[in-house]
């Protein structure tokens, strides 16, 4: 799946557990946006450091994977 094939993006602002599962993060997308995923949706959440991104994708209502990007200088 390619960037380009994802539909509409949307921040979880003040979310910042990054332990959290499917279900946690589906409870946020209620109470925030008061709204159900729809497949396609990126829903995007940062640690409080700002330093990780966590990236969930919805296809069929479902989390269909996340992935962890993290922004810190490795180079040291």
């Amino acid at each position: 799946m390619s960037i380009s094939e994802l539909g509409r993006f949307y921040y979880l602002r003040n979310f910042h557990d990054m332990r959290c599962k499917y279900a946690r993060v589906l409870s946020v997308i209620h109470q925030q946006m008061d709204r159900e995923p729809q497949a396609g949706e990126v829903y995007i959440m940062m640690s409080k450091d700002m330093q990780t991104v966590r990236l969930y994708s919805y296809e069929n209502t479902r989390a269909a994977f996340t992935r962890n990007v993290s922004t810190r200088d490795t180079s040291s």
